[in-house]
């Protein structure tokens, strides 16, 4: 790779001088969604390691704890953190929808609707499933955007939410999966410098020919 490049991508994203707290939530934007380090503890945030010139992990635990960072199903259905204001832009790329639900999906779904949020715990009592039952299902909700898991803070206990309640003012189908896609590619391509379809497949877990089309369509200034 010509060492131009290699440069400048390692200074846009701050390996050769480590980010403030202004210059850390951009690289978190255009890096999205952030993923939780391996061997990390249970419930503990997402980091970028090696980026920042100041504790991210207490950082982004105050950021989950206001909710700034939200959690989701995303990239090939892996949970990922994103910013709250860009959940909108995520469910519309990612977002599967449920066009025919299981008698167990509707009745968990239902049981939220009506009367949630609830923990696995109580789904289990309410529903007289099995937790490994349930736990599928609820991931399967999750990833069409009608049901929201609220882990605001590192404890086990976490409610299930409808995702409309928590997100009153998203709109899934406001972008389309072309258009959402090239917004994140017009942010990746800046802090990769170049990139090719295989790169970005690989980080977005999108079929290289959705990729190809977005980064095909006319150029816009990134949202």
């Amino acid at each position: 790779m010509d060492e131009k490049i290699l440069s400048l991508r390692m200074e846009r994203q701050c390996l050769l001088r480590k980010a403030d707290e202004t210059e850390y939530i951009a690289l978190y934007q255009d890096t999205q969604p952030g993923q939780n380090v391996y061997w990390h503890g249970f419930g503990e945030p997402p980091v970028l390691s090696f980026r920042a010139a100041f504790d991210d992990m207490e950082f982004n635990r105050q950021r989950q704890l206001q909710r700034k960072l939200v959690k989701g199903r995303f990239a090939g259905g892996n949970l990922g953190w994103v910013m709250a204001e860009d959940m909108e832009l995520f469910a519309c790329l990612y977002r599967k929808p449920l066009t025919r639900p299981t008698p167990q999906q509707s009745e968990v779904l239902t049981l939220i609707e009506n009367a949630g949020p609830f923990n696995i715990q109580q789904l289990k009592e309410e529903t007289g499933l099995l937790v490994k039952q349930i736990t599928p299902i609820l991931h399967r909700l999750q990833e069409a955007f009608l049901l929201y898991e609220d882990q605001y803070d590192g404890e086990w206990d976490r409610g299930w939410y409808r995702f409309a309640e928590m997100f009153p003012d998203v709109d899934t189908r406001r972008y389309s999966k072309t258009k959402a896609l090239k917004i994140l590619l017009q942010r990746f391509a800046y802090r990769t410098v170049w990139f090719d379809a295989a790169m970005a497949k690989a980080f977005y877990r999108v079929p290289e020919k959705e990729i190809r089309k977005a980064a095909e369509r006319k150029s816009s200034k990134p949202s």
